[in-house]
């Protein structure tokens, strides 16, 4: 009876989910609960860094003269022996020896434990006999990818540290310094000049500091959600075409556009024909590199002009753009491969480009906003000891 009465309760957890997930569907915007529910549960059981250290590993192995399954072994071996049963080591071991025995690839083995781009890679390369150059050149790129972002994020740290700081004394000021003023019999009323000001920023800030704060946050999450899944249209938000012209979308869709031409040069550089490469590459992009792919795979059939004409999706920057229709033109049977190749490299500087002036507009703003916050309270908190005194004489 308790069997049953879980199977029930099984079933209508399920139908719950369902509707809720079709109404959100109706809505425009199941992609934000389904991109979170797969980003969290990757990021718990697979993280993104066990799965590249994993490949790296397995590389050494086969280095080292092992063949593929006494590799996939050892790692578990040595998994096993730090007494991590259930890690990701020894559950992605698993799914590749059995893989293996089974006669099938090592990319059939990833599935469900690496991320479908890592996936991919190793099919591609088990296809085209060059896993090893294929892995080593994706993983140079996602570094660069990544370096590009820290050292963004590394130059907002100062100002926003400050600017926090700073916000942080005003809300203390007014949450705890002037109900302790009052409780001493001060009356902060008789404060003027910069320290009186500073008492009325003070409650500006902290009355309006927890809208500022849910504002950033839920605008950060609503872009982490949409930033690779929202391409169709929807009630609640702009068409994608004109979100990519704002920022952090245009930073976004720099990035992606590295990407794509990135894999394509990659795949086109060991002898994949175009139609080939966005085929393959189709089965594991995001919606949003999907809806370019597809743009690209339309020219490519239908046209028999150079790659330049092919990659014309409204994906690359205009000097990029042009770069790659220069190089195209050449002649030669390795010109296509020449000129990806050429435009990879381009758009890759193009994106660290807008990514560094989009960079200094934030750190300017935020300069400015902590050169006044700071200033008023700085310059209040010295004034305010010779005023305290004055109050104080008062009273």
């Amino acid at each position: 009876m308790k069997y049953k009465n879980k199977i029930i309760k099984a079933r209508n957890d399920n139908a719950v989910l369902s509707g809720f997930l079709n109404y959100l569907d109706r809505l425009g915007v199941s992609f934000l609960v389904e991109d979170a529910i797969k980003t969290v549960r990757m990021s718990i059981l697979s993280p993104r860094k066990k799965q590249i250290e994993y490949l790296i590993d397995f590389d050494a192995w086969i280095a080292d003269g092992s063949n593929l399954l006494d590799a996939v072994r050892e790692i578990r071996k040595a998994a096993l022996k730090q007494g991590n049963k259930n890690s990701f080591e020894v559950r992605a071991s698993n799914s590749i020896e059995r893989a293996l025995i089974n006669g099938n690839k090592i990319s059939d083995g990833m599935k469900g434990n690496f991320s479908e781009d890592l996936v991919a890679i190793f099919r591609i390369g088990e296809e085209a006999e060059s896993v090893k150059e294929l892995f080593q050149e994706y993983i140079k790129h996602e570094a660069e990818r990544k370096e590009v972002f820290k050292s963004g994020a590394a130059k907002l740290f100062q100002p926003l540290s400050l600017l926090f700081f700073t916000i942080s004394i005003l809300i203390g000021l007014h949450d705890y310094g002037v109900p302790m003023a009052i409780n001493y019999g001060i009356n902060l009323n008789l404060l003027t000049g910069v320290p009186g000001k500073m008492i009325g920023l003070a409650e500006v800030v902290a009355n309006t500091w927890p809208y500022v704060f849910s504002f950033l946050f839920f605008g950060w999450l609503l872009y982490k959600a949409t930033k690779d899944f929202y391409v169709k249209k929807s009630l609640f938000l702009p068409p994608r075409d004109i979100l990519d012209k704002v920022f952090p979308y245009s930073i976004h869709k720099e990035f992606v556009a590295m990407g794509i031409v990135q894999k394509i040069g990659l795949l086109s550089k060991v002898g994949m024909p175009i139609n080939a490469c966005v085929k393959v590459l189709s089965k594991s992009a995001t919606p949003y590199e999907l809806k370019y792919y597809r743009k690209i795979m339309r020219n490519a059939t239908s046209s028999t002009g150079t790659v330049a004409d092919y990659l014309d999706v409204g994906l690359l920057n205009t000097e990029v753009f042009q770069r790659l229709s220069g190089i195209a033109k050449q002649e030669g049977s390795g010109s296509k491969v020449k000129a990806i190749l050429a435009a990879s490299r381009e758009n890759g500087v193009a994106a660290k480009r807008s990514l560094a002036k989009m960079m200094i507009g934030v750190r300017a703003c935020l300069w400015i906003i902590f050169g006044f916050l700071g200033g008023v309270t700085a310059l209040g908190l010295v004034l305010l000891t010779f005023q305290l005194k004055n109050i104080i004489s008062i009273n």
